[in-house]
C-alpha cells in the first residue's frame, strides 16, 4: 500500500511540472484553464484523502491483529500451560479462571477466550471477565493451519463479527514433550462500541461504523479465513479539495489579472500537500517497519526472561528496546524499596542518574495516578499537578515531558518504567502501548526474581544455620552419603546455652555460639585434621573426622572437651561457663546406615551426660539397654490403644484481629507411671512400629466426632496431623470417606496437614485431590522445612501453608523478618490461607498483624487444652456481649 501511494505522489509531481512549464502558452484560456485545474485539483485531493483513510484502517487493523497475535502466543507457548491442560489429570478450574478469568478482560483488552480439544469441543470459555457456558462451538469458520505460532482470521460469533487470533499449546522448554494432539487456545476482540471507538479515535475518521452490506462509497470488507465477507467497515469520504473551489472560484470571477499570481499560490499549495502525502506514506512505511522491529525485539526479551538471565542484563536490555522505540528520550527504571518507601534508580540511559533515590511516601497524587492509570503521561510537566511534589528532580534534569508506567509484583506498585524528554512530546498512543507491554514484562520478571531470590533464602535456610553458618543436619546427611572410607561421627551437646540466653539474651547465646564454632575450627586447623561441622537441633553440634582410629579418635576427644570446658566464653565483657559432652559413633564399624549410627551417637552423648565426670563416650554394644527401653515402651503404648490411655488436645488459632477461627489437634498420651507425655515422647516409637496407623485413625474418628458433636454449627477448622504411613495407606481415603458420611461433615471444617516431603511421592498428589473431593482441606505442615519451591506450590492441591516458627524466630532480637515477610507475600501473591505457628510474643503478632497473615497459633495466644477448656472458651465467646453496629 505504502509503495502504491508513493508512485502515485511522483506521478502527480510530474503532472504538476509539465503544467507549470505550459503555463505561458495557457494565457488566454486562462479562466478555463483554471477552471478545469481547481477542478482536478480538488478530485485529486479528495482521491488522496481516501487512500490515507484507507491506509490508516488497514494499518490500525493489522496493528490490533498483531497485538493479539502476541496475546496468545504468550499464554499458548507456556511450559504452565502444556503442564495444566495436557499433562495434568484433569483441567484446574482455578487456574483457569486466575489465567484465562477476569484478568485477560481487565488487563488485556481480551473479550472472548476459548480453550479448544482436539475434537473441536469447548473446554472452557471467558466471556468479558465471566466463564461462559452458553455456547458449544467456537467463531466459524476458523483459520486453518496447524503448528507452532497464532493464526489470525475474522469470524462470526453469535451473529457478530470477531477477530480472533488461534494457537496451538505447545511448551516453551525443549525438556517437555509437546503433546500429540494438542488443544488450541483462542483469544477474540469484538468489533463493539469501545473498540469502534478506539478506531474512530486513531483513524480521526468520526463516522466510522460497520454495517452488514456495503452502504457507502468508502468502505473495507472484513473477510474470513474462506474470503468470504463477513461485514463491512464504513465511512463518509473527506472532501478537502471542496474547500480549494470555495476559496478559488470568488477570486477567478473578479481578479483575472491576477490570474497568473493565484495560480502560482495555487501550485504552491499542492506541491505542499503532496510533501505531507509523501510524509504520511514514509510515516506508515515507518510504522509498519517499527511493528516487525517491536515484535523481534520482544521476542529477545521474552527469550532473556525465560533463561532466567540476570537482573542487570534484562533490565539493560529493556532500556535498548526502549531506546529504539522513542529515540532521544531518557529512560530509565526504578524499583520501590517497600521497607523505605524510597524509590532507587536501578538502570538508565544517563549514566548519572543510577543509584539516584525518592522518598515514594509524600507523592501520593502521584503514586494513585500509576496505580490507577497504570501510565501518566504529561506533553508539559509544569502544567501536571500530579507531578507538583518532584518539580525540583524534574528541574534538576531538565525533564519538559515525561511518560511513566508503573511496574506491579503481586498487584502491587514494585517500580517505575520513566521516559522522559528535555522538550515538549506529545506521546503516541503506539508509544504508550509498547512501553505498557514493555512494563508488564518487566512486571513478570520483577515476580519471577521475588520468587527466586525467596526460593534460594529457603534453600540456604534449609542446609546452613543462620546463626553459625555451620551446614544443617539436612546438608551433612547429604555429604556424608558422599563419603567414602571410614569416619568417626560425634555429638557435642552444649549445656548452658538455655541459661546463658535467659540471662544475658539470644543475641549473647548467638556470639557464644559462633565464639565455639570458630574455637573448634582453629583446634582442629592446628591438629591438621580432616574434620567438618554441623549445627544439629537443641543446642548440638555434630562432629565428622576423617582417617582416626579408634584410639586417635578417644584421645583427640577427650583433649577437646578438656579444652571446651575450661574455656570461659563471651570474655572480657561477659565470660560465661558451658559444659560440653561428647558422643562418638564409628562408620562402618557400629552402623553402615547414616541415619542409625547418628541415633547411637545420640545413644553415646546421652551415656555421657549420665556420667559429669567423663564427659566423653564411645557408642558401645551395651548401651542396647536403650533398645530395650524403647521396645517396653512399644508394648506399652500397644497397650495404651486398648485401656484408652490417648488423649486428644486442641489448641486454639486466632485471625489477627483475635476471633478464634479453629484448632489444631494434638495428641497426649496418659501414661500410667510417668504422667501426661508429650508427642515427642512417643510418635517417633509409634512411627518404628507401625502403631502410628491405628492411632491416627483414632485421632482422626474423634477429631471428626468433636466436629459432629460439639463444635457443630461453631463455623470452626478442625486441622489433624496425618502421618506418613497414614497417607500411603490405600484405605485413607475410603474411611475417611465413610466417617464424614456417617457424621455428616460439611465441607471445610476438617483440614489435613502433610509436611511438604510428602507432595514430591509418586502419586500423592492424586491422592490428596481426593481428599480435597470429600470436602477435605489440604494444609501444608512446617512450611520451609521440605522441598520449599514456591512456584512448585502453585501446580499442587493444597489450600492451606502453615509457617514454621524457625522463620519469626529472629523477631526476639529484631524488628524486622525479611525472609518471613518475601514467603508470606509470596503465599498471599498464590491466594493460599496462611497460618503462622510457634508465635510467642507480643511483638512477633503485631510484625504478623502488619503483613496481613490470616491465622495465628503459639503459646503467647493461647497453649494446647483438653476438649473441656476449649469448649469453655468457646462458650465463653458465644456469652461475650458484641458491640453495638
Amino acid at each position: 500500500m505504502a509503495e502504491s501511494l508513493d508512485h502515485q505522489l511522483h506521478r502527480l509531481d510530474r503532472a504538476y511540472r509539465g503544467i507549470r512549464g505550459q503555463l505561458v502558452l495557457l494565457v488566454l484560456g486562462a479562466l478555463a484553464l483554471s477552471l478545469l485545474v481547481l477542478l482536478w485539483s480538488a478530485q485529486t485531493q479528495n482521491d488522496q484523502q481516501a487512500e490515507r483513510d484507507l491506509a490508516r484502517v488497514e494499518a490500525q487493523l493489522e496493528l490490533l491483529g498483531q497485538r493479539l497475535s502476541g496475546q496468545v502466543l504468550d499464554y499458548a507457548l507456556w511450559d504452565i500451560s502444556h503442564r495444566q491442560v495436557h499433562l495434568a489429570n484433569e483441567l484446574d478450574p482455578a487456574w483457569l479462571t486466575q489465567e484465562l478469568g477476569g484478568s485477560l478482560y481487565d488487563n488485556l483488552g481480551i473479550d472472548l477466550a476459548m480453550l479448544i480439544a482436539p475434537d473441536g469441543s469447548i473446554d472452557y470459555a471467558m466471556r468479558r471477565g465471566a466463564s461462559w457456558q452458553a455456547t458449544t462451538q467456537p467463531p466459524h469458520p476458523l483459520p486453518p493451519g496447524e503448528g507452532p505460532g497464532a493464526h489470525l482470521a475474522w469470524a462470526q460469533w453469535q451473529e457478530q463479527p470477531v477477530l480472533l487470533a488461534i494457537a496451538e499449546i505447545h511448551p516453551e522448554s525443549e525438556s517437555l514433550t509437546p503433546a500429540p494432539a494438542p488443544h488450541r487456545l483462542l483469544f477474540a476482540r469484538y468489533l463493539d462500541d469501545p473498540l469502534m471507538e478506539e478506531l474512530r479515535q486513531v483513524t480521526g475518521l468520526a463516522s466510522l461504523a460497520l454495517s452488514a452490506e456495503p452502504t457507502l462509497a468508502e468502505r473495507l470488507p472484513l473477510l474470513d479465513s474462506r474470503g468470504r465477507e463477513l461485514a463491512w467497515l464504513h465511512w463518509t469520504p473527506q472532501r478537502p479539495g471542496r474547500s480549494i473551489l470555495l476559496a478559488a472560484l470568488p477570486w477567478l470571477a473578479g481578479v483575472m489579472t491576477l490570474f497568473i499570481l493565484v495560480t502560482f499560490v495555487l501550485f504552491r499549495r499542492l506541491t505542499r500537500q503532496l510533501d505531507q502525502s509523501r510524509a504520511i506514506g514514509a510515516e506508515l512505511q515507518a510504522t509498519r517497519s517499527g511493528l516487525a522491529a517491536q515484535q523481534q525485539a520482544w521476542q529477545a526479551l521474552r527469550t532473556l526472561y525465560r533463561r532466567g538471565s540476570n537482573e542487570e542484563e534484562f533490565l539493560a536490555a529493556v532500556l535498548a528496546h526502549a531506546e529504539r522505540l522513542l529515540g532521544d528520550a531518557c529512560i530509565s527504571i526504578w524499583r520501590l524499596e517497600p521497607e523505605t518507601q524510597r524509590l532507587i534508580c536501578r538502570a538508565s540511559l544517563d549514566p548519572a542518574q543510577r543509584g539516584e533515590s525518592l522518598d515514594l511516601a509524600p507523592l501520593e497524587a502521584y503514586r494513585r495516578a500509576l496505580q490507577l492509570g497504570p501510565y501518566l503521561a504529561a506533553s508539559r510537566v509544569e502544567a501536571e499537578p500530579r507531578l507538583a511534589q518532584i518539580r525540583d528532580y524534574l528541574r534538576h534534569y531538565g525533564i519538559v515531558s515525561l511518560l511513566d508506567i508503573g511496574i506491579f509484583d503481586g498487584g502491587e506498585l514494585r517500580g517505575i518504567l520513566c521516559c522522559e524528554s528535555t522538550q515538549p512530546r506529545e506521546w503516541r498512543s503506539e508509544e504508550i502501548s509498547s512501553l505498557t507491554a514493555l512494563s508488564g514484562l518487566l512486571s513478570q520478571f520483577s515476580e519471577s526474581l521475588h520468587r527466586r531470590v525467596a526460593e534460594q533464602h529457603l534453600k540456604r535456610r534449609l542446609e546452613f544455620d543462620e546463626t553459625t553458618g555451620l551446614p544443617t543436619l539436612r546438608k551433612l546427611m547429604a555429604k556424608l552419603a558422599e563419603e567414602n572410607g571410614d569416619f568417626t561421627l560425634g555429638v557435642l551437646r552444649i549445656t548452658g546455652l538455655h541459661r546463658l540466653n535467659e540471662t544475658l539474651g539470644f543475641a549473647a547465646g548467638d556470639r557464644a555460639l559462633r565464639e565455639l564454632v570458630l574455637f573448634l575450627r582453629h583446634w582442629g586447623e592446628r591438629r591438621e585434621l580432616e574434620a567438618h561441622l554441623a549445627r544439629l537441633p537443641s543446642n548440638r553440634l555434630a562432629l565428622v573426622a576423617k582417617g582416626l582410629d579408634r584410639g586417635r579418635v578417644e584421645q583427640l576427644g577427650a583433649e577437646l572437651l578438656s579444652a571446651l570446658n575450661a574455656q570461659r566464653w563471651l570474655a572480657p565483657e561477659t565470660p560465661y561457663h558451658l559444659r560440653f559432652f561428647l558422643g562418638l559413633a564409628r562408620y562402618p564399624e557400629d552402623d553402615r546406615q547414616l541415619d542409625r549410627l547418628l541415633l547411637k551417637a545420640e545413644l553415646a552423648v546421652k551415656q555421657a551426660r549420665e556420667h559429669p565426670h567423663h564427659p566423653l563416650a564411645l557408642f558401645d554394644r551395651r548401651f542396647g539397654r536403650w533398645m530395650q527401653h524403647q521396645d517396653q515402651l512399644t508394648q506399652q503404648l500397644r497397650q495404651a490403644l486398648a485401656r484408652a490411655e490417648l488423649r486428644l488436645h486442641l489448641q486454639p488459632q486466632f485471625d489477627i484481629e483475635g476471633r478464634l477461627r479453629g484448632a489444631e489437634v494434638l495428641l497426649r498420651w496418659q501414661h500410667p507411671h510417668q504422667g501426661l507425655l508429650a508427642p515427642a515422647d512417643f510418635v517417633p516409637v509409634a512411627e518404628r512400629s507401625g502403631l502410628i496407623r491405628p492411632i491416627g485413625a483414632w485421632l482422626m474418628e474423634q477429631s471428626i466426632a468433636l466436629l459432629a458433636g460439639p463444635l457443630r454449627g461453631s463455623g470452626l477448622r478442625l486441622s489433624v496431623n496425618v502421618s506418613v504411613q497414614q497417607l500411603h495407606d490405600d484405605t485413607l481415603v475410603e474411611q475417611l470417606d465413610a466417617l464424614l458420611s456417617r457424621h455428616r461433615i460439611a465441607p471445610g471444617h476438617l483440614v489435613v496437614e502433610v509436611v511438604e516431603s510428602l507432595l514430591l511421592a509418586p502419586g500423592m498428589e492424586a491422592r490428596l485431590a481426593k481428599l480435597r473431593a470429600l470436602g477435605v482441606e489440604i494444609a501444608l505442615d512446617d512450611f520451609g522445612t521440605g522441598y520449599s519451591s514456591l512456584r512448585y506450590l502453585q501446580e499442587l492441591s493444597v489450600d492451606e501453608i502453615k509457617l514454621d516458627k524457625a522463620f519469626i524466630d529472629p523477631l526476639h532480637q529484631a524488628e524486622d523478618a525479611p525472609l518471613a515477610r518475601s514467603i508470606i507475600a509470596m503465599v498471599r501473591t498464590l491466594g493460599l490461607r496462611l497460618v503462622v505457628e510457634g508465635v510467642e510474643s507480643a511483638h512477633q503478632v503485631d510484625f504478623l498483624r502488619r503483613q496481613g497473615v490470616d491465622l495465628l497459633q503459639g503459646y503467647h495466644l493461647a497453649r494446647p487444652e483438653p476438649p473441656v477448656a476449649f469448649l469453655a472458651r468457646l462458650d465463653a465467646r458465644a456469652a461475650a456481649p458484641k458491640p453495638d453496629a
